[in-house]
């Protein structure tokens, strides 16, 4: 064909070489999914800079996360103890019959106790407990010995491990005493159970044996644990039942994820479907269309792997969200080619290729500034945007033609759509004007006036409230520590990393005892550091066992011979050993064991009193040498206020820089392209302010996206007064309001906010847009 008819030679020889290209993305991508080269990050850190990362703080995150990931606890609890253990047998049996791969423990035999104390009875000559330590030290040999004689003698007291001539102060069931009561777990009756007041639970343990966080595990679980339910409450119907675990909240989420998109996504499916064939009388226009986004996707997601090595959930979520720019290219190609021959698509597309490239660029501007900020994660959403917007964009220039086959007439919908740029008011010194500045003027000035910022990630949480109270519930009676907060503990060597544990917990005593804190969970708790033991040996021997000592003073009040006794040889309970062993199970965990050139360990925190005592968390981890406190939520929340910022800067030198991309098109007319989606983004923050919403990160990300929608539009009526352009410019915004503004009906905090500010945004685009456009 011939160049004003028809496509050049130059444009075939590019769409061919475009599509063999797209058939290597596409072979690239079946194999990233389906041959399992897909590396997909999930760690919101990962995002953070280099230097600003710790690597023992997210290995501590990451293995503590692991440890929970799987597992579920069901404690079943009644007034009556034997209900309570009916209950659980029942609620056992009911998992154990379900077939699914589920670890189950709430069963201890007298075995497994006793496995548990002789592990640490042969090292009891060198294990003592704080208050022991004192009292040895500080309390007179005399009275030590009057209180070991009298100790033979009553009723109550410590359990006591051994012979009496072995350890007349009991000070190693002192030790077993005060480790005990860092849980309220007890054995009895061969199960595990705890007691509250006079309510008397069972505790079942349930762990999922496969990947953590696999959502089809997590589903299958939720049937089970229902069946379960059913059963204790059929054996004992006084009983009740309370089940916690990171599954049931992740199983609750994707359960409502999946509800949302059957809901919302089918809307929008719908109503995307329902405007394409009224205004192109047909389904192949969105057909193309979607091909033409989905191909930016697939080039997005191959060069992001290539760059990157692994692909952030979060920038593959933002990701996609950019369909509702992309398609702005595929609705423009098909308005204008609304009432043509097919044959003049060529000469049509010549026409267009200018502005539809101007569009793109001034687009690209806001997403490619991402690149230059000190944020992994905000590099790779860069790359990711800017390709997929290009890669869409260069398939709708090179591949559309090709596939574009037959007429278009115009038919009423689309007749009438592009004709409603007519009934718009005019924009000047009129009452109109006047009027629509006073309202915008006063919105603005009252919701900046309410205007504030939350970036709290429990701002975010969704979970339903009887899950988030069972789960506190739990952590009540089980006294367990919370992983949100915790003190991660490093040193050349294991030992150096006990003795530092060690001069933590004496730092943290006074916040105990204070009531700030309630207690700490660490693995110097179990395993004293080697010169502890020695010390704590050499302690015993020089005030019980030597000449004089307690045990001779105590024989003689009870006018016996001094029994022979000494102490064994000193054999340090050492850390491998002690992982070795089955009693390390409940702490595994906190041993992040070899890091780089040393070692590191978790201490963490039980009953933390509030927010309040922080900052003397802070402050006793950096008067500790290789101490460092972590705050989870702090963390994350604060790594969010870091983006919200940094994108607020890009979104205001975006604004700078597609002022000057308009200005080399447009000259002075190019405010009228910007002007309008200013005054949007503005209006929309204010609005949001005034329906109670805090700016956060989610708001910033929809407002860039606003940015580049609204621009296009701006630039599409701007180039052409046709009513071509204000018809693509309709389809595409209602497109997206579909796509993206549905999503204000969700019941996820963050997806609702998104939603809400593009449903404002780009509704205020629309509208505002061809206030600025003078007509011809």
């Amino acid at each position: 064909m011939t160049e004003s008819g028809g496509p050049s030679r130059a444009h075939r020889w590019l769409a061919a070489a475009w599509l063999a290209l797209l058939l290597v993305v596409a072979g690239h991508n079946g194999w990233l999914w389906l041959g399992g080269g897909a590396r997909l990050e999930t760690d919101i850190l990962a995002m953070l800079p280099q230097n600003r990362q710790d690597a023992a703080a997210q290995d501590a995150t990451r293995q503590l996360a692991d440890a929970g990931a799987r597992r579920v606890v069901a404690l079943l609890g009644a007034s009556d103890w034997s209900d309570a253990r009916c209950a659980a047998d029942a609620y056992a049996a009911a998992i154990r019959a379900s077939g699914l791969p589920l670890a189950l423990r709430y069963r201890i035999g007298a075995r497994e106790s006793g496995d548990w104390l002789g592990f640490y009875a042969g090292y009891r000559a060198q294990l003592l407990g704080d208050d022991a330590r004192r009292r040895l030290e500080d309390t007179p040999v005399p009275m030590l010995a009057e209180q070991a004689a009298a100790a033979l003698f009553q009723p109550v007291g410590m359990p006591r491990q051994g012979r009496w001539q072995d350890d007349p102060l009991n000070l190693y069931g002192q030790w077993l005493g005060e480790r005990a009561s860092q849980s309220k777990v007890r054995v009895r009756d061969d199960r595990l159970s705890l007691s509250d007041g006079d309510d008397h639970y069972a505790l079942v343990m349930l762990e999922q044996q496969g990947p953590a966080f696999s959502v089809s595990a997590q589903q299958a679980m939720l049937p089970a644990l229902a069946k379960a339910r059913r059963a204790a409450l059929a054996a004992a119907p006084k009983a009740r039942v309370i089940e916690a675990g990171v599954p049931l909240f992740a199983a609750a989420a994707s359960t409502q994820a999946e509800r949302e998109v059957h809901t919302i996504g089918a809307g929008s499916l719908l109503g995307i479907l329902l405007l394409t064939v009224l205004a192109f009388s047909g389904v192949r226009p969105r057909i193309l269309v979607t091909l033409s986004i989905a191909a930016g996707l697939a080039c997005a997601i191959s060069l992001t792997m290539l760059l990157f090595g692994k692909l952030h959930l979060i920038t593959l979520v933002f990701g996609a969200s950019l369909i509702g720019v992309a398609e702005n290219y595929g609705n423009n190609y098909y308005a204008y080619r609304l009432g043509r021959p097919a044959h003049d698509r060529w000469a049509m597309l010549r026409g267009q290729r200018s502005t539809m490239w101007l569009a793109f660029a001034t687009t690209s501007i806001g997403y490619g500034l991402l690149a230059l900020a000190p944020f992994p994660g905000l590099r790779q959403m860069a790359v990711f945007s800017v390709t997929g917007l290009f890669a869409a964009f260069v398939t709708v220039l090179c591949c559309l033609p090709f596939a574009d086959r037959g007429e278009m007439p115009f038919n009423r919908f689309s007749r009438t759509v592009g004709n409603w740029r007519h009934a718009w008011p005019r924009w000047g010194r009129n009452r109109f004007t006047a009027l629509s500045a006073l309202v915008a003027a006063a919105l603005c000035l009252a919701g900046l006036a309410r205007l504030h910022a939350n970036d709290d990630v429990r701002a975010l949480q969704n979970a339903p409230r009887q899950l988030l109270e069972d789960q506190r519930r739990v952590g009540e009676l089980m006294q367990m520590a919370g992983p949100g907060q915790f003190f991660v503990v490093s040193g050349a060597s294991p030992e150096q990393v006990l003795q530092r544990e060690e001069a933590l917990k004496a730092r943290l005593a006074p916040l105990i005892a204070a009531g700030k804190l309630a207690g700490v969970q660490a693995i110097s708790d179990w395993v004293p550091s080697a010169s502890r033991q020695s010390a704590d040996r050499a302690l015993l021997q020089r005030v019980v066992f030597a000449s004089g000592g307690v045990l001779e003073r105590a024989a003689g009040l009870l006018g016996q011979a001094t029994p022979e006794a000494s102490l064994p040889p000193l054999r340090p309970l050492t850390i491998d050993a002690w992982l070795a062993a089955p009693v390390s199970e409940p702490l595994r965990p906190q041993w992040l064991g070899r890091f780089g050139t040393g070692y590191a360990s978790v201490v963490m925190l039980r009953g933390l009193a509030g927010p309040a005592a922080l900052p003397a968390l802070a402050a006793a981890a950096s008067a500790s040498a290789g101490v460092r406190f972590i705050d989870k939520v702090g963390e994350i929340s604060g790594l969010m206020r870091h983006y919200r910022q940094l994108m607020t800067w890009v979104i205001a030198a975006s604004y700078l820089l597609v002022l000057a991309m308009l200005w080399r098109r447009f000259g002075r007319r190019a405010w009228r392209a910007l002007l309008p989606t200013l005054l949007a983004s503005v209006l929309t923050v204010a609005l949001l302010a005034l329906l109670g919403q805090p700016l956060q990160l989610f708001t910033i990300l929809a407002l860039l996206l606003i940015l580049g929608m609204g621009v296009d539009y701006g630039v599409f009526l701007l180039a052409d007064a046709d009513s071509r352009a204000f018809l693509s410019v309709t389809l595409a915004a209602a497109g997206t309001l579909l796509a993206f503004g549905l999503l204000a009906l969700s019941s996820t905090p963050a997806l609702a906010a998104f939603g809400l500010t593009m449903l404002l945004g780009i509704s205020l685009c629309w509208l505002l847009n061809p206030l600025f456009i003078p007509r011809i």
